[in-house]
């Protein structure tokens, strides 16, 4: 391995005891009274480090909500292509339920900081990640529906309308459930995907 290689590794750990130390922070403190300096002493890094990897507590926000993201991605991306197109969306919306619900702690804070984020503050590396990131999530989403539109089995609407509709069924479930404290239960997922499916169904 290469000095290029070794820095390049450094670089990548410290910037991850970062996001780490920024969401324990946030989780013990709120994350409106989390400051920079808290974030570096957290972190063992000196406070012009955090500026290196992040030019404020917004790129911070955006990279929490970015690595949550690529989990979901991860996951989506391992679907089965093979079943009927309906079983791979219901597998989809199976999959956003569980990404986001199996640590609902994570979700509230990672929630809480794609909130509080303003893209237009972002620094240019960031903001092409969260913004590439969207797109996929969307793009996936987007391919499965028209297929369903399709085959007749979703109504013949503009694709981008169901998912405005799903996304706002979905969100608004979950921001319920944060601001509730209700934890998200198999019995609310279940009217969730019966909400979708037979509000869209041709």
């Amino acid at each position: 391995m290469g000095v290029s290689d070794r820095r390049e590794r450094e670089f990548q750990r410290r910037e991850e005891d970062i996001l780490k130390a920024s969401f324990d922070l946030f989780a013990e403190n709120g994350i409106e009274s989390v400051t920079i300096d808290m974030i570096a002493e957290r972190a063992e890094v000196g406070k012009g480090t955090i500026y290196k990897h992040f030019i404020g507590k917004n790129d911070i926000f955006a990279s929490l909500v970015i690595l949550q993201g690529y989990e979901l991605m991860d996951a989506l991306n391992s679907l089965d292509k093979t079943v009927p197109i309906i079983s791979q969306i219901k597998i989809m919306i199976r999959t956003f339920w569980e990404v986001h619900t199996h640590d609902m702690k994570k979700f509230k804070i990672r929630r809480r900081c794609d909130q509080l984020l303003v893209l237009e503050e972002l620094s240019p590396p960031v903001l092409a990640k969260y913004t590439k990131l969207n797109d996929m999530k969307k793009e996936f989403a987007q391919a499965l529906f028209q297929q369903a539109i399709d085959e007749e089995i979703f109504m013949d609407v503009d694709v981008d309308n169901l998912l405005i509709a799903s996304l706002g069924l979905y969100t608004g479930m979950l921001d319920v459930t944060l601001e509730e404290d209700v934890q998200p239960s198999e019995e609310l997922y279940l009217l969730l995907k019966n909400m979708i499916f037979k509000g869209f169904m041709h």
